[in-house]
């Protein structure tokens, strides 16, 4: 049970091409599953892999966070098999848990609507907040996508932002006409009010001219929902997931819908489908879109 987490890091990082996040995560994933098995000192088998996925049911972690640790420590033994440590991968031999403890969480077109009303579009910072979320919602990117945007990946005159994703893959993703109107202003505000000294590109500044951080667009949502009167825990991760409901809901196929978030297989978009096939459907078409009609 070697680890050589360093050679592991440049193997994520320089030929998997991961992002700096995801080869974080990994990182911790593999340290956690060596203090499980603390002390002990044999070559791992598939009967440990599923040892520890019951240590981490019992410990309630989400399946979410299993599969992903899975995932993590498969790359782990990819990379010793490499390195010809070891000669197989124990965690190929495992099945993966199939269902999913919950769902994932969305607000519907109303709440949407009551979320982007809710901003003082007098106030710089309430406007830069505002567009934040339109971008969010717009796109259905992933925060740490969001808060990389430079203003050179934006086309306004054809509607258009490239997202930069996961392994520094770029996708092209359509802005709906009301975010593409309200642009010009926000970057006369962006060049008035939140540069300062020399402009770094991004398109998220904070108050002092840097790139605004994940924390305050964690806390500028958390903040709009209790003005808005929404009742639930909602993050980034949320508007993305409800971008992907909303567009499966009005018909969107699911083949777009994986290019727009950007997702390397169908399978992880599939989860949708869970959603839009029961009566949340019939309940969210009530509701008018902000992709559709006056948008």
């Amino acid at each position: 049970m070697e680890f050589n987490l360093e050679g592991f890091k440049l193997y994520l990082s320089y030929e998997l091409g991961l992002t700096d996040n995801t080869v974080q995560s990994y990182l911790i994933d593999v340290k956690h599953f060596y203090e499980y098995f603390a002390g002990e000192k044999h070559l791992i088998k598939s009967t440990d892999i599923i040892n520890y996925m019951n240590y981490l049911k019992k410990e309630n972690y989400s399946i979410e966070t299993i599969l992903r640790r899975l995932s993590g420590l498969s790359a782990y033994f990819d990379f010793l098999i490499k390195e010809k440590k070891i000669e197989k991968n124990p965690v190929a031999f495992v099945s993966k848990p199939k269902g999913w403890d919950k769902l994932p969480k969305f607000l519907n077109f109303d709440e949407v609507d009551k979320l982007l009303d809710t901003f003082d579009l007098c106030d710089p910072i309430q406007y830069r907040n505002k567009v934040l979320i339109e971008f969010l919602y717009s796109t259905g990117s992933r925060v740490s996508e969001i808060l990389n945007i430079k203003i050179g990946d934006i086309d306004i005159k054809r509607g258009f932002v490239k997202v930069t994703g996961k392994g520094n893959k770029q996708r092209i993703v359509p802005l709906y006409n009301k975010l593409v109107e309200i642009l010009p202003s926000y970057y006369n505000i962006r060049h008035t009010y939140l540069i300062k000294g020399r402009d770094n590109g991004y398109l998220f500044l904070n108050k002092n001219g840097g790139k605004l951080s994940r924390v305050m667009c964690f806390n500028i949502i958390k903040e709009a929902c209790k003005k808005a009167g929404i009742n639930k825990n909602v993050s980034p991760h949320t508007i993305r997931h409800s971008f992907a409901t909303h567009l499966l809901t009005n018909g969107a196929d699911l083949r777009t819908i994986q290019i727009l978030l950007g997702h390397s297989n169908i399978s992880t978009t599939e989860i949708y489908t869970h959603i839009t096939d029961n009566k949340t459907r019939e309940i969210l078409t009530k509701f008018h879109p902000r992709f559709r009609g006056k948008y």
